[in-house]
């Protein structure tokens, strides 16, 4: 007896190309592979997507969609800083999302979900929509830079402590503060750093809330 073949639909499609694209490299990905993944011709996939562009579009949607939400009783602070972990998280779990992000502006359900959770929490803090939406690109901005700087790390970071060491002790005297702060800059740690960064969004944004207050 043959096994029931899975009905193919776009939600499977999409899902099987995030799939490979953790696996094997957004480059990669082709209509053709996809199709062999799923045990169909590619042709076939076409009758639930339209094309390469279209199933791009629906595997960004998903990585924000897939992106857990804060509980709805946390502070505004803490709530910020839970979306805003898990923002960076998910896509560095998703390397390849980073790029296809920055190439594809389409606004899917699962990144207007997204977007609608961590606007209310800010409105629901009271800023007005001004501050609102510059919070959004500070918050973005910081996500995505740290998740991209992960992704492009070097697995080993000797090289370039090897390196730093060699021209300190070529220059080192011309440059007393880096050479003060080298056991740092080699051991740099991005779950630490990006902690500390978005303590000093959080942080800029409180004062800006108690600004309000104070006229």
């Amino acid at each position: 007896m043959e096994p029931t073949r899975i009905p193919l639909n776009r939600q499977r499609i999409i899902e099987a190309a995030v799939e490979f694209a953790d696996a094997n490299g957004l480059e990669t990905l082709s209509m053709r592979k996809l199709g062999a993944e799923l045990g169909v011709e590619a042709m076939s996939l076409y009758n639930h997507v339209r094309n390469k562009e279209d199933i791009h579009v629906g595997m960004i949607d998903y990585v924000f969609g897939s992106i857990p939400l804060p509980a709805d009783d946390l502070e505004w602070q803490q709530a910020l800083r839970s979306l805003a972990t898990a923002l960076m998280d998910t896509f560095t779990s998703h390397t390849w999302a980073i790029s296809l992000k920055s190439t594809n502006n389409h606004m899917g359900v699962g990144m207007l979900i997204f977007m609608e959770r961590l606007i209310k929490i800010l409105h629901d803090a009271g800023f007005n929509d001004e501050d609102t939406h510059h919070a959004l690109q500070m918050l973005g901005s910081h996500a995505f830079g740290y998740a991209f700087q992960q992704a492009t790390a070097p697995d080993s970071v000797d090289d370039e402590s090897e390196n730093l060491h060699t021209m300190l002790g070529e220059v080192g005297d011309r440059f007393p503060h880096v050479t003060q702060m080298a056991p740092y800059l080699v051991a740099c740690d991005f779950n630490t750093e990006y902690a500390f960064g978005l303590d000093i969004i959080i942080d800029g944004l409180s004062a800006r809330l108690e600004a309000y207050a104070s006229g």
